[in-house]
């Protein structure tokens, strides 16, 4: 049953959509109901690290760019050009307006036609770079001109390379030329935010519906702490005729997704594989190749700060009854870090050219682990008894089959002792999350669209470093493979897998499900990239 289900589910990209709170014939309008994991903390484009967060912000507000459904930057509140020395980019901003959510009994000077201007670009970013903001996205800002002196305070925030020439004319200048930067324009750290209406808000800015103005196709008209956020279009948004819903409903914290999708309660959701075979025929499935499951190794807890102990235990373990596994559980054996949805230069990254080797070397393995003994105890007392390791899990099938096959590898070929721990899915994110395990088996999807951001998060100052990874190798090919190119990636990777941070086991897909009788949500893989949200709904349609 798995099998024939991937089989059948083939998109990465797809557009579809479900039910929300009216229909219109022509499939125009209509509402829609849509989860998300746990309450914002804020609704600050230039605070907001939370993924709850930054799904509404991607509907309330608008950068500079878009992505479109290839993950290719395109016009959005600005047209740009760039010169020629690939430095200084010029935005000329299109004709929109503020939209904010009127209280009943309230005033205040805000109104209808105030206009977004190149200021509240220039405000946004210069709040980012203020270290008295101390907002955690300040590494965002890295690659315009002064960004990091600005940061560390060594230079006044005006003198960030970013400009603006009269009140619909933006210049930002580079520090290098960056051919990916249009593309993280696109982000919520670039947002735009009002300096008045900031300054008005006195501390309040995004806490509360009415402290929140917004630029983007929605504008917040309700928050209902604890349930659900209510958006509505924005009429004065400059491609309003473009947008079909009239109106959307953020629900927090939906309890099960297949029968929220099946009442129509729900008009997209992501699924696991198990709640994927159960849905209805009111339901329409897709699937995403964007996560990889591995075996996380925690760099800063012992054993594990020694790279031969790490090594050892990926050359332990018996892949062939690991990939027979995998294959019966219908899910595709991890040959690499990067999984199958990234891409380099514009195309698919994953090839059986670049896969790294899954081989058992039982006797290398040994090897490593002695060597790692020895500069673990220098004085010469350490054996494999004194390697003990606690291997956590989370407790479905197949997670729990494919942790004691990996455990009986290391018992059998090394001679450590090793503890299985199965807990609940939420239980091990929070604990790979906050560094608080040896090792795990926990599957993962990464940041950002292409494999070079993919693998980002192996550098040392990167706050999602899951396994605490510190390697001035690793972090030296990230920076070559910010300049693009295949060969550059793959030297990257090479240079993680040597490192050895975690071990790649397999791919499992990810699954969304859909209200039958919708079109035009849009499933992007890895969430729709860092700080962007994983459903595009501009052109989502109900039909009768």
């Amino acid at each position: 049953m798995r099998k024939r289900l991937l089989c059948l589910l083939l998109a990465v990209w797809i557009a579809v959509t479900p039910t929300g709170c009216r229909k219109n014939k022509d499939g125009t309008g209509g509402g829609f109901r849509f989860p998300i994991a746990a309450e914002p903390t804020g609704l600050d484009p230039q605070m907001a690290t939370d993924d709850s967060a930054i799904t509404v912000l991607c509907a309330l507000f608008e950068g500079l760019t878009r992505l479109d459904n290839s993950g290719k930057a395109i016009p959005a509140a600005a047209d740009w050009t760039v010169s020629e020395d690939g430095l200084t980019y010029t935005f000329a901003l299109r004709e929109s307006y503020w939209g904010i959510n009127t209280v009943k009994g309230e005033t205040h000077p805000w109104d209808k036609n105030l206009p977004v201007t190149a200021d509240d670009f220039v405000f946004g970013l210069s709040r980012i770079a203020d270290p008295a903001t101390a907002s955690p996205l300040a590494a965002e800002l890295i690659g315009i001109a002064n960004a990091e002196a600005v940061i560390a305070g060594k230079k006044p925030v005006e003198e960030l390379g970013i400009k603006a020439v009269d009140d619909r004319t933006l210049t930002i200048t580079l520090s290098a030329p960056d051919d990916d930067f249009p593309a993280k324009l696109a982000t919520s750290p670039f947002f735009p935010c009002h300096r008045a209406f900031f300054e008005y808000t006195a501390g309040r800015y995004g806490l509360e519906s009415k402290y929140l103005l917004t630029n983007g196709p929605f504008r917040l008209t309700e928050w209902d702490h604890g349930n659900s956020l209510l958006l509505y279009k924005h009429e004065q948004y400059h491609e309003a005729a473009n947008i079909a819903p009239e109106a959307v409903r953020f629900v927090i914290g939906t309890a099960d997704a297949v029968e929220a999708l099946n009442s129509g309660d729900l008009s997209a959701a992501p699924l696991t594989l198990s709640q994927a075979l159960k849905v209805g025929k009111n339901v329409k499935t897709a699937l995403l190749r964007d996560a990889v499951r591995s075996v996380w190794l925690n760099t800063s807890a012992d054993p594990l700060t020694v790279a031969n102990i790490r090594t050892a235990l990926r050359d332990a373990i018996q892949w062939r009854s690991v990939d027979a596994y995998l294959q019966s559980a219908g899910e595709a054996v991890a040959n690499g870090y990067v999984p199958p949805a990234a891409t380099v230069d514009g195309e698919t990254y994953r090839t059986t050219d670049n896969a790294l080797p899954r081989t058992t070397d039982a006797e290398g393995a040994v090897k490593s682990l002695q060597a790692g003994l020895k500069e673990l105890y220098p004085d010469g007392g350490g054996s494999a008894s004194r390697i003990r390791i606690e291997l956590l899990a989370a407790d479905d099938p197949v997670s729990a089959d494919l942790a004691r096959y990996i455990l009986q590898s290391w018992q059998k070929n090394l001679g450590i002792t090793v503890t299985l721990k199965l807990i609940p899915e939420s239980d091990l994110a929070s604990r790979v999350k906050n560094g608080n395990y040896q090792a795990a088996l926990y599957t993962h999807t990464p940041s950002g669209l292409t494999g070079a951001e993919n693998l980002s998060s192996f550098a040392s100052a990167a706050t999602d470093n899951l396994p605490r990874l510190v390697d001035k190798k690793v972090d030296a090919a990230i920076d070559a493979a910010k300049e693009g190119g295949r060969e550059a990636l793959t030297a990257l990777e090479q240079a993680v897998w040597e490192a050895c941070p975690a071990i790649p086991i397999g791919f499992p897909c990810r699954y969304y499900g859909f209200a039958a009788d919708t079109e035009g949500i849009v499933a992007r893989p890895f969430g729709g990239g860092r700080y962007q949200s994983p459903l595009d709904f501009r052109g989502a349609k109900i039909w009768d």
